[in-house]
């Protein structure tokens, strides 16, 4: 019989306005946040944590959880536009500002709020930083890695980028290990097995059911490459590492 794959989904799910006269906030605390915000500074995070301080906040609801609520939607919708701004692709930010607005909506209390605004900051920057690191790459490499981190469960091939780049592939090969420091080869073994290591430790997944969504050839050729990034085989990883309170999909 053969093995289910695991859905792209869950494996993403494992590792990656009008401002109103009335708020509290200033228009320098405003300047200070989102600066810090947009050169991917945590800093933004203890700015954000004050917009949600409800001495002398103006109320939008008569429900001061709702209310909570409201502010944490205009704020985050604000800083959404400005990392859309810093050049980071829409989707991908309004895939994580909807994610956090979802959350705020079904909030029980104002403490799950703060928390909630707490971790949509700390996202937001850390995406910023991020994206300003693999911007520090030439164009054709930054692409590369950026198919390679949203398609490694796939099978690719250097040859198969560079198409779809319309580049000559050992112009990019070369290009790529100049500007890494690795091959694409290595690059693309190393997201897998990163993916592999949250697989084993968050999830009751069979080895070969691993294998086969991260496009490994087979079980035997994953437990080898495995052993040889990690030291240790999937079986041994998962003795040592697994957390059973993660795991979730069985």
């Amino acid at each position: 019989m053969t093995e289910r794959t695991i859905d792209y989904k869950e494996i993403k799910m494992l590792i990656d306005g009008n401002k109103e006269p009335e708020f509290a906030h200033t228009a320098e605390e405003d300047a200070k946040r989102f600066h810090y915000l947009m050169i991917g500074d945590r800093r933004a995070v203890a700015e954000a944590e004050k917009l949600l301080e409800t001495e002398g906040q103006a109320q939008l609801s008569k429900d001061p959880l709702r209310s909570m609520v409201y502010y944490f939607i205009i704020n985050t919708g604000l800083a959404a536009r400005f990392m859309i701004e810093t050049g980071i692709p829409q989707d991908m930010v309004y895939s994580i500002s909807n994610l956090y607005i979802r959350k705020a909506d079904m909030a029980n209390s104002v403490e799950e709020i703060i928390e909630i605004n707490r971790e949509v900051w700390t996202v937001f920057v850390d995406t910023v930083k991020a994206f300003k690191k693999e911007n520090l790459y030439s164009k054709p490499v930054w692409l590369c890695m950026r198919y390679v981190n949203t398609h490694f469960y796939q099978k690719l091939t250097l040859a198969r980028i560079a198409e779809k780049l319309e580049i000559n592939p050992n112009y990019l090969a070369t290009m790529f290990k100049r500007e890494t420091g690795m091959t694409f080869m290595g690059y693309l073994t190393d997201r897998r097995i990163y993916t592999s290591k949250a697989l084993l430790s968050k999830t009751n997944y069979t080895f070969t059911e691993i294998a086969n969504s991260l496009s490994f050839s087979s079980q035997s050729h994953f437990s080898k490459v495995f052993k040889e990034h990690t030291g240790f085989t999937p079986k041994e990883y998962r003795m040592k590492f697994y957390d059973a309170a993660s795991s979730s999909n069985k």
